[in-house]
This record gives C-alpha cells, structure tokens and sequence, in this order.
C-alpha cells in the first residue's frame, strides 16, 4: 500500500479509490483514460509522483475529484514553501539504485526536516537509546550526522542508517524501504569492486592504451589529471576538477562508479 503520510502517497491513494468505486481493473482503467497498464500501477503504487496526464485521465474519464487531484498533485511535484527551491532532488528511497541517489536521497529527509542542528540530530537518538521501552540504536554522532546529511559519506551499516533516518524524524515503519535501497547499492558497490579487482589482476591499466582509457574516463567526468596515471584503478590520483577549480586525489575505480568531484557534489543545489 502507498505511504499515506505523504502526497506522493495520499495521491496515489486517491487514484485507487476512483477506479475501485467503478469497479474496474487497473488494465481496464488504462484503456480507459488511453495509457498502458504499467503507467497505472506506477501512479497507483506510490513510489514517485505519476504524470499529470495520468491524474488528468482519471479526473476526466474516472470522476476523481479534480480540486484535490490538482492539490496533492502539486505537493507531490514541488518541495513544499520556502524551500520549494533548496530541497536536494532524490528518488523516493524505493527507487534508489546508486551511491549518488542514496546520498541525495539522505540529504533530502534532512532538509525536509527544516535542516535540524547536527546537535539535535545527535540529542535526539541519544534521548532515544535512553528509552527502554524502544529498541535502541548505535551512538550517532554529530560529525557522522553532518557527513551524512551534507553528501559527504553514507551510513556506516544499517545501523547507523537507522539512527540517522530517526533522527531526521523518519517514521520506524518506513525504515525497510531505506534498509532494502541500502543494501542495493552495497551489492552494486560489491560488484563494481569485484569488477575492479579483476581488472588489476589481469593488467588491464598497464601500457600506453590503459593510460589513454583512464585519461578519457577522467576527462569525461570533469576531471583533468595533473599527474601521470598511476596504472592502477584504485590509486589515488591528482586531478583538477573543471567545474569548481578544486585540485583532489581521486581513484579511477570510483570514478568510473560514479563518485567525481566531492566539492561539487557537497554543493549547495
């Protein structure tokens, strides 16, 4: 069932409801409003935000109620007040697959908290190890906190995502779809490492070829080597990033993965 307690969630439910009343199939609603099935079960699960000519379909050839379709709507697309502009743009944590969408995600539960003090972030999962009557989490620290809510790294283990997710004041009940989007990209990281490791044991970065493919990976992602290439995927290696002018020490193995430019990706949104 969709997550009530948001719109994404409240939306969807509301499109379940006008095609039950009618008692109709999700295929049938599909022909219908002139879309496929799939696209159906999509708005209807709640995952992410369905398109409005979905929800336009089923005002207009369903009779849902077009005055709240419109509102839950728009709070389903647009980051709420003030913050409408500010807020990190994550996937809803069913649909993290990387590092990258993981991270944004983590910093976007955060910043729809009204960005708390890593103080109150820390306090809070300390006054909850206090309570006996709840199961405990790990020690949560302010700099973990702060890493971890500004893109820096993500959670250490499951435990510590529980204890930042309930810090920013994340209902328990939702910490399996967090926990599950986790673990995904753990056995993403895995299987890229493993990819990595077979690729020093053949020497593949050795010679001239190898050190023209790590330049070209380097340069796609902005980054300009300032040194010769290492011959290793994972060793560090100097580079100058072309967006903010920032000079790191990046490995190709991450690189490759994904993970560029840590200034730019700690930016503000």
């Amino acid at each position: 069932m969709p997550d009530t307690d948001n719109a994404v969630g409240q939306l969807a439910c509301a499109l379940r409801r006008t095609r039950a009343a009618l008692g109709i199939t999700q295929g049938q609603a599909a022909d219908i409003i002139g879309t496929s099935a799939s696209t159906i079960q999509r708005a209807e699960a709640g995952l992410a935000a369905p398109q409005k000519s979905v929800v336009d379909g089923y005002v207009a050839q369903l009779g849902l109620n077009a005055k709240g379709a419109t509102r839950l709507f728009e709070q389903a697309t647009r980051p709420f007040g003030r913050q409408r502009r500010s807020l990190t743009q994550a996937p809803h944590p069913g649909m993290v697959s990387t590092r990258d969408e993981l991270g944004r995600a983590l910093a976007r539960v955060w910043e729809e908290g009204n960005r708390s003090s890593m103080q109150d972030l820390e306090d809070r999962v300390q006054a909850a190890r206090r309570d006996e009557a709840r199961k405990p989490f790990v020690f949560l620290s302010r700099s973990a906190a702060y890493r971890i809510s500004h893109r820096q790294q993500l959670p250490s283990g499951v435990e510590q995502l529980r204890a930042y997710l309930y810090a920013c004041r994340i209902k328990e009940r939702q910490f399996p779809v967090w926990i599950q989007a986790y673990h995904r990209v753990k056995t993403k990281d895995k299987e890229e490492n493993k990819k990595t490791s077979d690729t020093e044991k053949h020497g593949w970065w050795r010679g001239y070829r190898a050190q023209s493919l790590a330049d070209t990976i380097m340069l796609n992602a902005g980054l300009h080597p300032i040194e010769p290439f290492p011959r290793s995927a994972t060793a560090p290696w100097t580079a100058r990033c072309a967006a903010c002018d920032q000079v790191g020490r990046f490995r190709l193995s991450a690189v490759r993965a994904g993970r560029g430019c840590r200034w730019c990706t700690t930016a503000p949104p």
